[in-house]
């Protein structure tokens, strides 16, 4: 059971003949710790659907009198139920955690922390092995296995506690402050480097989502697996400060495109983006790295946006008042199975601009018209006329057209109806 009545020598009073009497108290949470866990209908003690999370837990505190007449009875009176309907931490075997009965029904609430402080493991200081649950810790031998631990749970790697360290640009420097602090945050920590972050830098709210986090860091960072960032004040510098790349082994003070991280890399997208006009004298830094307010961050090893919904309603729009702006540090391909539309008041291809390079873009040719000129070139070849011992005649009554011009013409005349392409189009001319 969890919650107990038990009396406690600390608390006492005499009877009429003034001997001593222990008072007993209600108890309504008591320690105790996890001995197995349904996980899935997999589990050992799984009992159905409404076994799910459920927990065997053995309780520190128990009322002395009670009894269980067999194996069975004994195992559902120590089965508990999660506390809170849809918010919990799904404890392993060996955890300890807070046993309480409400309305004749045993809930946990835990994992709890204890001396360790650890996102990842906490010891059980209250921990003897008391009862023997059938199948309990078969072939778990050695410490870990006598301290009713699971010996599926990696514990190679502690992770370190999130903090918060206070930061002079985004916490604000006016007013009366205190050096050494600064506001606390909201923060889910799972046991093995993934968190959400919750929280703000003075009234500017953030909210951070960490997965794959080094074991040794004790902050979100651009070196995470995968970080998503959402802030509404600081650049992402000021909020994550540089990272090394792994790759190149190059250090980085801040935030970088991973399109323009190459050392040799001659198109960066930081430099097409100078190009707009409207972006005016702004360079790089100014308009990619020194933005610094409302803003989404993906950063990952792969993204993947996915619609797979067929028909009219369905695919994935991108939109943008300004600028749309793509990147890459190798290639890019568009594959599409049946039109690929580009609608633009001016389409370039390559810098329009290219740093110290003085040149203009060349023009398109247009199919069509370079078509019709070239027919009329070669139709006045028909018209031109030669001297004669008579009158001016056409070229084609030279005995040698039919056999020599004549056949080099109409092959030309083919060649140009093949010039224009019957799957690519561009705009014509107003």
């Amino acid at each position: 059971m969890g919650s107990i009545i038990t009396p406690l020598s600390e608390i006492s009073t005499k009877d009429t003949l003034g001997t001593d009497i222990n008072i007993p108290v209600f108890i309504q949470f008591t320690p105790g710790y996890c001995v197995q866990v349904v996980h899935s209908t997999n589990s050992l003690r799984e009992k159905g659907d409404r076994s799910i999370n459920t927990i065997i837990a053995s309780p520190h505190m128990e009322n002395p009198d009670v009894v269980y007449s067999n194996k069975n009875s004994m195992e559902e009176n120590y089965r508990y139920f999660p506390l809170l309907r849809n918010h919990g931490d799904v404890p392993t075997k060996g955890d300890p955690v807070l046993l309480c009965t409400i309305g004749k029904v045993n809930y946990y609430l835990g994992p709890l922390n204890t001396i360790n402080n650890s996102p990842t493991w906490n010891d059980d200081l209250n921990y003897t092995p008391e009862k023997i649950f059938e199948n309990n810790a078969i072939g778990e031998v050695g410490a870990r296995g006598l301290s009713g631990e699971s010996l599926n749970f990696n514990k190679k790697n502690k992770y370190k506690r999130l903090i918060k360290l206070r930061k002079e640009e985004l916490d604000g420097s006016g007013g009366n402050f205190v050096e050494n602090e600064t506001t606390g945050d909201y923060i889910i920590e799972g046991r093995h480097g993934n968190s959400l972050r919750i929280g703000s830098r003075s009234d500017n709210p953030y909210i951070f989502m960490s997965n794959a986090r080094d074991f040794d860091n004790n902050v979100e960072s651009l070196e995470d697996g995968t970080l998503i960032s959402i802030t509404s004040d600081g650049t992402l510098q000021q909020h994550f400060g540089g990272f090394i790349d792994l790759e190149s082994n190059l250090p980085f003070e801040g935030f970088k495109l991973a399109s323009d991280i190459s050392p040799n890399n001659n198109r960066n997208m930081s430099d097409l983006v100078t190009t707009i006009p409207e972006n005016g004298e702004n360079n790089a830094q100014n308009l990619i790295y020194d933005y610094s307010d409302n803003q989404i961050l993906f950063h990952s090893d792969r993204i993947t946006l996915n619609s797979n919904r067929s028909g009219g309603t369905g695919g994935i729009y991108l939109s943008s008042r300004n600028d749309i702006h793509i990147g890459a540090g190798r290639h890019l391909t568009v594959s599409t199975n049946n039109d690929f539309i580009i609608s633009s008041e001016r389409t370039f291809i390559g810098n329009p601009t290219p740093n110290n390079l003085s040149r203009d873009m060349e023009s398109m040719v247009l199919g069509d018209k370079l078509k019709s000129v070239l027919t009329k070139i070669v139709g006045l070849f028909d018209k031109i006329k030669i001297a004669s011992s008579g009158q001016p005649a056409g070229i084609q009554t030279d005995p040698t057209y039919q056999v020599g011009v004549g056949e080099e013409i109409g092959t030309l005349i083919t060649e140009i109806d093949n010039i224009t392409s019957t799957k690519h189009f561009i705009e014509p001319n107003t």
